[in-house]
């Protein structure tokens, strides 16, 4: 026998597809607790024009930005079974089992002087007291965030990080001499906060990675908006680039699929924000932000890809190289006569979604491969996975592409080891073993 090389190859079909997607869907009220109140009867005006929205795009993991937190996920229970799951004329109800909620740094007072106005304000329910607190809201959980999901959520290896502290991210863009030493010990990066919420699905997962930083406006000369929005941004390219995470304890390990989502208030090339803050993702080598999803209804050259109202892209959907085929995509924004248009002026921002196909990875599917030849037959062995099917392709000559399927072979599964038997070849041969998800 001339066995020549061995390796794997995963190809990019029959697997299974999932549309994630975000929307800022500006439900934030004007008190602590007045958005579950709102929701209570499943009759609210705005929060059913949001539920239709997301019937007729029927999400299978979403992202709500500007949805107010409150301590017993009452406001996200009610969204989900009063008005997603509920149909809005006539639409198929969409039910989201599993979800996320946590505390924002919005609305969560500092004990200082933030905005520099001279004013302590610690009085909630104005401008000065949300001036002051680490993320701006006028009240405690105001333009907070919550994740809906089909899948399970792995709540015991959700990640947060509003606490991290801006001062320890090391190269930082705080305004010099704008906070005080004793400020900077306690200003914290997140304006809402960062989550890394799992999302288990076909025996694997992908990570979820939520945030909503500060609009890079509404400050002064020295720019402080603008300077954390860029860093927070730059938060979760740190936290896919292996040595850069160590203020946030470590980072998400070479390998793991993940989709970033959220309204990052950045656009690549116009607006306010610093340096392209936005390129920190859309040019990270382990983000696939090549594809860029255009507005579904009437456009022109110049607003195709804006997601909001003020001529921006500022709603992403980003997902991992690996582990994941973009397969399509689209900002839902019918206009004029279009069916749908009423509903999407609910916010100044459009929802953003992606259809992603859950291709396997190869640590996921194939482990302890081992190859033993006897009696004149190849024996693979692997340790597999129930979720994913299996088939053994051979060739002779890589540079042509001369892969046949080998349908002869029968790949055994008992108790996930796998066994695939070939009688040896006389020739200089080449084999791969396909995984994927059906």
């Amino acid at each position: 026998m001339r066995l020549a090389f061995l390796f794997f190859l995963l190809p990019l079909l029959q697997a299974k597809t999932i549309r994630v997607a975000t929307y800022n869907v500006a439900l934030s009220q004007s008190g602590e607790g007045r958005l579950a109140a709102l929701l209570r009867t499943g009759t609210n005006a705005s929060a059913k024009r949001v539920a239709e929205v997301v019937q007729i795009v029927q999400p299978d993991v979403l992202l709500l930005n500007e949805f107010d937190y409150d301590a017993n996920g009452t406001g996200a229970t009610r969204m989900n079974d009063r008005f997603l799951n509920v149909s809005q004329n006539g639409r198929a109800a969409q039910n989201y089992p599993h979800r996320y909620v946590a505390i924002s740094n919005t609305g969560i007072h500092s004990g200082f002087d933030l905005d520099n106005n001279g004013v302590i304000d610690s009085t909630p329910g104005d401008q000065n007291y949300g001036g002051d607190a680490f993320g701006f809201g006028e009240f405690p959980g105001k333009f907070a965030m919550a994740v809906f999901s089909k899948y399970p959520i792995d709540i015991e290896a959700i990640r947060t990080f509003e606490e991290i502290l801006w001062k320890d991210m090391p190269g930082n863009l705080i305004p010099p001499g704008f906070y005080t030493a004793d400020e900077q010990e306690v200003i914290r990066i997140s304006s809402k906060s960062h989550w890394d919420v799992p999302i288990e699905i076909l025996g694997t997962r992908f990570h979820f990675l939520v945030s909503h930083p500060t609009p890079p406006v509404f400050d002064g000369p020295e720019d402080r908006n603008g300077r954390r929005n860029h860093d927070e941004i730059r938060l979760w390219s740190d936290y896919l680039t292996p040595g850069s995470a160590g203020y946030l304890s470590g980072g998400l390990e070479e390998g793991e699929r993940f989709v970033i989502a959220g309204d990052q208030n950045a656009d690549p090339t116009k607006g306010d924000s610093v340096n392209a803050a936005i390129n920190q993702l859309l040019d990270h080598p382990r983000v696939s932000g090549e594809f860029v999803p255009a507005r579904t209804g009437e456009t022109t050259a110049s607003n195709r890809f804006n997601t909001a109202t003020f001529r921006l892209r500022a709603d992403y959907v980003l997902p991992s190289k690996e582990g994941f085929l973009i397969e399509d995509g689209a900002v839902y924004w019918p206009t004029k006569s279009e069916e749908g248009a009423s509903l999407v002026t609910v916010s100044d921002h459009r929802l953003v979604y992606l259809d992603l196909k859950l291709v396997p990875l190869i640590d996921e599917v194939v482990q302890d491969l081992s190859v033993e030849s006897f009696d004149r037959k190849l024996v693979f062995r692997w340790k597999a996975k129930s979720e994913a099917s299996y088939r053994l392709e051979k060739a002779t000559n890589l540079d042509l592409d001369t892969w046949i399927r080998l349908d002869e072979v029968e790949i055994e599964i008992n108790e996930n080891r796998a066994t695939a038997i070939f009688s040896e070849p006389v020739d200089r041969s080449f084999f791969r073993i396909v995984a994927y998800y059906e």
